[in-house]
This record gives structure tokens, sequence and C-alpha cells, in this order.
């Protein structure tokens, strides 16, 4: 049985972007039909699998017809297709045209920046936080033991935040790149990454920004950030689908890049298919890697579409209002909120922990009401700009019901 005397936790920590006051868009429901699967279940999982746009399967088509039609020849439009889909990423991240990258999965982009630094000497420092994803964690875990560097992760005291100002004492001479995520992926709590990157740089260090869980329901701007290098993929509120993955370098840190991990796409001239070493393009090529997932990429490219159309800042409005619902739901029911509750200290989804949540959160699949569950941050409920307030409603009935069992 929930308590109902839980008491709903919450976080210090707040984003420094602009306010945005939370409004339900019932307008927003004219693009339901493009998204098949919200006629068939209660969707509340695009904080970790956005709804697949119906237009994904002619955007894959259009990729096979390429490839039937020129064969290899199909490289010079990939090519092309690849820089407008990159310069897309960058527009919804408020970045520059011309300095992002894609590639498959976030890990390779952490790995390729490690194998960049040289952690040899006293700056061998790198900092991030115990609740970081563990996925970017194995791989600095791995770079700093084999090259003698020191991995810092900043604790958290209750499991949802971990306070930009630990983390800012924590960057110092030593320190010689700082990788956080924009929002902590079990409770979505939002971190002040422009403080974080100005307290970087007086020590001239470098800051890597996850942007995952954020990126798709939460307004970016890379310049106002300051950020060096931001990182982030398609498959949760992009809706793009796996296999898709993003790097923004800010345009005077890339060429001091030179990353070690990385492939025949990255060379100058990829088709001279030159001996190594590797000569590194000039542009954001020079953090491509080996042959590219170009299939992933068209479906990603159709799945941005409507965001770009929509614009964030709206989907955030409404996403906030709807994500309100849910804590009050929480809250009447005696539910733990295990997410900050300030709009602007949280991100797109809302955690919600009570005793039996995760037997629960399977009958909940069962019943196709979709969502996911986390240890140590329970059922999240993350609604998106095709969501309705009766769609919140319908998933929270069904919660409490099972809450109610235990």
């Amino acid at each position: 049985m929930a308590n109902p005397n839980a008491q709903a936790k919450s976080t210090g920590s707040t984003e420094s972007s602009p306010k945005i006051t939370p409004k339900i868009d019932t307008e927003l429901a004219t693009y339901r039909s493009q998204y098949p699967i919200l006629a068939e279940t209660t969707y509340m999982n695009s904080n970790s699998m956005g709804a697949m746009p119906a237009r994904a399967r002619e955007a894959i088509g259009s990729y096979f017809d390429r490839w039937q039609h020129e064969g290899v020849e199909a490289w010079g439009p990939w090519q092309s297709f690849i820089n407008e889909t990159a310069d897309t990423v960058a527009r919804l991240l408020g970045g520059l045209p011309g300095h992002t990258t894609l590639n498959q999965n976030v890990a390779f982009f952490q790995a390729q920046v490690a194998s960049a630094l040289d952690l040899s000497g006293p700056k061998n420092k790198v900092v991030s936080e115990a609740l970081m994803f563990p996925n970017v964690l194995y791989v600095w875990d791995g770079f700093c033991r084999q090259a003698g560097g020191e991995l810092h992760l900043v604790p958290s005291d209750d499991g949802i935040n971990v306070p930009t100002e630990r983390i800012l004492a924590a960057i110092d001479e030593r320190t010689a790149l700082v990788t956080v995520s924009h929002a902590i992926y079990v409770s979505g709590a939002l971190l002040d990454i422009h403080a974080i990157c100005k307290r970087a740089h007086e020590v001239g260090a470098l800051v890597m920004v996850d942007v995952y869980q954020t990126l798709g329901t939460v307004p970016i701007d890379v310049q106002s950030w300051d950020a060096d290098i931001v990182v982030g993929g398609s498959h949760k509120w992009l809706c793009g689908g796996p296999g898709t993955c993003f790097m923004y370098v800010r345009p005077d840190i890339a060429p001091q890049l030179s990353p070690a991990i990385t492939g025949w796409m990255a060379h100058a001239d990829p088709f001279a298919f030159a001996p190594a070493p590797i000569e590194l393009s000039d542009g954001p090529w020079r953090f491509m890697g080996g042959t590219p997932s170009v299939p992933a990429y068209y479906v990603a490219r159709e799945a941005y579409r409507n965001l770009d159309e929509i614009t964030i800042p709206r989907i955030r409005a409404h996403n906030l209002a709807l994500s309100q619902t849910v804590i009050a739901r929480a809250d009447e029911a005696g539910l733990t909120v295990h997410s900050p509750r300030s709009d602007d200290a949280r991100a797109g989804f809302v955690a919600i922990e009570f005793p039996g949540s995760e037997a629960a959160s399977k009958t909940l699949i069962a019943e196709h009401y979709k969502h996911d569950w986390r240890p140590a941050c329970g059922v999240r409920v993350g609604p998106h700009f095709y969501s309705t307030e009766a769609e919140v409603h319908r998933f929270m009935d069904r919660v409490v019901q099972l809450a109610k069992r235990e």
C-alpha cells in the first residue's frame, strides 16, 4: 500500500533558461494521427523511446530508392543529406550550422573525445556526476584507468540531484574535462550548465554536455551555455528512433581535438583511401568514424520536422502543464515524487515511486500503458507534445489503482 504520508522529494538545482509558463496546448492534438502507436496505447514513454512518426516508413523508403537507383554513386547525395540532418540538430540546439556530426551512439562520441585528451600530465582529472547514465561512466572509467587519469564523481545526497555548487567545487586546476548530463536520468533534475561551463573555462577545462534526456522538450542554447561539446541522440524526445546520435563541437575548439578513435569518413578526402596516418577533415566530419548509419539518419531527419515546426518552447509549455498534473495526482494519492517540483529545475518527465512499483510497471506494460521503470527511481512518466490531459489522467488513474493494491 502506498504511504499516504510520503513526502515528495525535491531538489534545489535550477536551470538558467528563460521562464516558460505551463500551458496545455490542445491544438497539438492535431499531430496525434501522425503517430500510430497513440491509437493503440496510453503513451507516456517519450522520455525513453519517442513515438514513431508514420512518415518514418516513407523516409526509409526514400533511402532504399536512392540506393536502388544510384548504387555506390549515392554517397555523394548521402554526404549532403548527412550535413543537412546535422544542421537541423544544430538548429534545435541553438548551435551554428556546419559544426555537428552524426554517428550511431553517444558512447562512441564520449570515447572519441576521451581519445583526443592527454591525461599523462598534471591536468589529468575528469569530473562527472555520480548519477550520470552508466553508459557514459563505463567509457570514462575505462579510459582513465588506461590513461592514468582520475575520474572524480560528484556525489548525490538524495538520489535526485547533484548540486551544481558541488560540481563547481570539484572543478580545479587539475581538471581536463567535465562531462555531465543536462538532466539526471533517474529524476529529470536539471543542472546549471552555464555555471558549470563558466567555472570549467576559468581553469582551462573543456565541458561535454549530454542532452539525450532533454533535447526535444527543454529549450537549449549551446551558445548561451558556452558549452564546448554537446552530445545526444534521437530515440527519446526527438522521436527519431535508434541509430542516430550527434555531437556539436564549438567552432574554435574543434581544430584542437585530434581523436585517436576515428575512421575513414573522418579523413579530409575519404575516397582517396590514403594510407595511415589519417589526415583529419577540417570540418565536422573530423569527428566521424567508419561507414555511417545512413538509413537511421533518414528516419531521424523525418522525425525532426514536427519538432522544428512546433518549436521546443511551445512543447516545453505543454509538457510542464501535463507534468504538473502528474505531480498533483501523485501527491493526492500519497505517492513519492522522485523528481524536482520546480518547473525550471525539471526535465520532461516525472518519476513516481511507491512500494511495488516494479511489479506495477510490468502490469502497466502488459495493459499497453507505455512508460518505463528504473531502479532507485520508480515509474517514469514522460508526456510529450502529442500527449493530452485526458491521456495523462487515464495513465495516472491506473497507476494509483495499482499502488493502492500494495
